[in-house]
């Protein structure tokens, strides 16, 4: 399969193992927790390197954020991208506004024969952003993928399915999206991360809306958030012996209706 030029659409997420706190009921979720890749990008971007070692392919990694994205960044051009974009645009929480961004931002790197992108964000888990960039740019693209290979008439890729799974024959151009169960990130090793340092980062300014990329109305906005109310209750059961002490938990869950 030739393949000249591959793009991964890779995003960074607050952090899930950080303490999160509401600052305002209209603020991003998040958004003062540490950035982290999301998982499953980074599952597309070890895919990306597979296939540039099959077929010589240049990688491009194209990113919307903030200038705190950039360690990011660096990882994936120290795991084998050449050239890693960093647009910085707000589009919150909302797929379409960010498939609008990135469809413009391929079109004007491009063209390329493959994208690949994780098959949900991490924050979000809309899944959307892949299938909307691919019919902005008239791509043909298959979901929730478990398997790439590459072989002469194409990309065989693999798909789990009930009790087994499907395999599809894809050829360029196509974008891909990565499951966790395709492969395992690899650690790249301290003298590509030092090399990684003294490669640019490429900045761009997209205009969204410039040109027919997607249909639809304005970016979704987040409306008010709430921390989620508990109420919790402690009952103590009666019961001299283990024996009377079950019968009482069980009787219990029954009036529940937890059995």
């Amino acid at each position: 399969m030739e393949c000249r030029n591959l793009a991964v659409l890779f995003k960074v997420v607050p952090d899930p193992e950080g303490v999160f706190e509401m600052t305002a009921p209209d603020d991003v979720p998040g958004k003062s927790l540490p950035l982290v890749p999301s998982v499953f990008d980074e599952n597309a971007m070890e895919a990306a390197v597979v296939i540039k070692e099959a077929t010589q392919c240049r990688i491009s990694v194209f990113c919307i954020g903030a200038p705190e994205a950039e360690p990011m960044l660096r990882r994936t051009l120290a795991m084998g991208a050449d050239e890693a974009v960093l647009i910085e645009q707000d589009v919150g929480w909302d797929s379409l506004g960010a498939a609008r961004v990135l469809a413009a931002a391929l079109r004007a790197s491009g063209p390329f024969d493959v994208v690949l992108c994780g098959r949900e964000a991490a924050d979000t888990g809309a899944g959307l952003v892949g299938p909307y960039v691919a019919q902005a740019l008239g791509m043909s693209f298959l979901t929730l993928t478990t398997g790439i290979k590459v072989e002469d008439a194409g990309l065989r890729v693999r798909r789990n399915c009930d009790g087994g799974h499907d395999v599809f024959m894809c050829r360029p151009p196509v974008l891909l999206t990565v499951s966790g169960e395709a492969n395992r990130p690899r650690m790249p090793s301290v003298i590509k991360v030092l090399q990684a340092k003294k490669i640019p980062i490429r900045r761009m300014e997209i205009d969204a809306n410039a040109g027919p990329l997607l249909p639809g109305p304005a970016k979704a906005q987040i409306r008010s958030r709430a921390t989620p109310s508990t109420t919790g209750q402690c009952s103590f059961l009666d019961g001299t012996t283990a024996a009377d002490k079950a019968t009482a938990l069980l009787n219990a869950l029954r009036a529940e209706g937890a059995l």
